[in-house]
């Protein structure tokens, strides 16, 4: 790497290490956002919220973290009248969150389907089974569901033996949902596919590979080593599951009631069936990062893999007795799925950089070259 391009990358990296979680929020603030808010919880909660009657009633904050949607964090202030009971809820929420849907940044519907379709059926089945934060209403751009106090699940979560297999415990039963939308599998590799075509074909990646000297990309083409890496999926002939597409530490709560802890997950949004190690590899992609950018972290080792994968079957085994004896779910097997669909992931995340033509960071402009470099 030269030293014009070691230090492209020192500014991005900083930058990034620069940013407050705040700051991590997609398109700008609604206008009318609170008069919304209060009508939505109107409909779909009742009860004292119909006390509200007007927007200085509520407290409504955005909630950072969302690069595909506006998420925002609506509060019942004390001095409205409460009511002597919600005929719906034995528990009134007193806040709650709102989520209102943008466009999409990764396609995981099939042609001629509504966009959000699945994202409602999910929904409704991830709250119904507890493995996500409770839904209160659903409408056709967003959703109102239950807020709760948490942390991302990150390093210092990781650490602690309990909460690692608990998560497992939750992939393990994502994995497994029977989920009534279209089994067609990998759609999110499709996605991958048309963003590697896109940056080609209208974002220079040839052209600004050439110029800034980037000797990767000038020797290998993105779109033949998704080619290879796609065969070599295929043929492992891994079973299709439902995947969450995105289990990554931001999307997984870690929630405390009194001392009770659970990891609860969100943002379904890009959910689907596709091959069976995607979720466990997307966890382990950002395993021992003490936050989103942290950069500075190695890769797991192997050891670290095998660990993890150990613990997904035996909670599979929990979730279906005789899991760990079927044909097809030796630790190999699911070894070897995990370690390519790390590949998948990673790439997904490169289709993402070599397509993108704005920036996602409002804080931060978009820069092509620092882009690609």
């Amino acid at each position: 790497m030269s030293t014009q391009q070691q230090t492209t990358v020192d500014d991005l990296t900083a930058g990034l290490g620069k940013l407050h979680q705040s700051e991590l929020v997609r398109g700008n603030r609604m206008a009318d956002v609170e008069e919304r808010c209060l009508r939505l919880c109107h409909a779909y909660i009742g009860g004292s919220w119909c006390n509200a009657q007007t927007a200085a009633d509520i407290l409504v904050t955005r909630i950072s973290g969302g690069f595909t949607n506006q998420l925002y964090r609506v509060r019942l202030k004390k001095h409205v009248q409460r009511a002597a009971n919600n005929p719906i809820y034995t528990t009134e929420p007193s806040e709650v969150a709102i989520k209102l849907y943008l466009a999409k940044h990764m396609a995981n519907f099939a042609e001629g389907e509504s966009e959000r379709l699945n994202d409602m059926i999910i929904l409704t089945m991830v709250s119904a089974l507890g493995l996500g934060p409770p839904v209160y209403g659903i409408f056709a751009d967003g959703f109102v569901q239950a807020f709760r106090q948490h942390e991302q699940f990150r390093a210092k979560h990781q650490a602690r033996d309990n909460l690692k297999r608990d998560v497992l415990t939750l992939l393990a039963k994502i994995n497994h949902l029977q989920v009534p939308i279209q089994k067609k599998a990998n759609l999110i590799l499709a996605d991958l596919r048309r963003k590697i075509q896109f940056g080609y074909d209208h974002c220079q990646v040839e052209k600004l590979a050439e110029e800034l000297e980037l000797p990767t990309l000038k020797r290998f083409h993105v779109m033949k080593e998704y080619e290879e890496l796609l065969l070599r999926i295929e043929a492992l002939n891994a079973p299709v599951v439902f995947c969450h597409n995105d289990f990554r530490g931001s999307n997984l709560l870690v929630t405390k009631d009194d001392d009770t802890e659970q990891i609860l997950a969100i943002d379904f949004e890009y959910s689907g069936y596709g091959t069976r190690g995607f979720d466990l590899a997307c966890l382990i992609t950002e395993w021992g990062r003490k936050d989103l950018f942290d950069a500075s972290t190695p890769l797991p080792t192997e050891a670290t893999v095998e660990e993890l994968t150990r613990l997904y079957i035996e909670e599979c085994d929990k979730v279906v007795p005789g899991y760990s004896q079927q044909e097809g779910n030796s630790l190999t097997q699911h070894l070897q799925e995990v370690r390519l669909m790390f590949l998948a992931n990673s790439m997904y995340f490169l289709a993402v950089m070599i397509s993108q033509q704005e920036s996602i960071i409002p804080s931060m402009p978009f820069d092509a070259e620092k882009q690609m470099v």
